[in-house]
């Protein structure tokens, strides 16, 4: 059984993140946590990471209006949380409660 106060730590790294605009870093700290305590979801949450990195991409040629780019940023930190939180929801069912 995962110690829950490596899962615990490692979700608040990841909102952390998303706390301060560190989109990058919550997108690799998120894949880092589904490839080592859910592997299953590890696709969803590539593709969320190439989502992230082609609007990075958009905003930095100036493709796309900066509030274009602040919307499909909320759209994808709101989508790291849902990954977050489904992760989370599959662990409770499997390794009982942790928090």
């Amino acid at each position: 059984m995962i110690p829950a106060n490596d899962i615990l730590a490692r979700r608040n790294e990841i909102k952390d993140c998303i706390a301060a605009a560190d989109m990058e870093r919550a997108v690799k700290r998120l894949i880092d946590f589904v490839r080592e305590f859910q592997a299953g979801m590890e696709d969803e949450v590539i593709i969320l990471s190439m989502d992230y990195y082609e609007l990075s991409k958009e905003e930095r040629l100036d493709i796309i209006p900066y509030e274009t780019a602040k919307q499909s940023k909320r759209k994808i930190a709101h989508r790291i949380l849902l990954t977050l939180n489904s992760t989370l929801s599959k662990l409770e069912l499997h390794d009982g409660a942790f928090a």
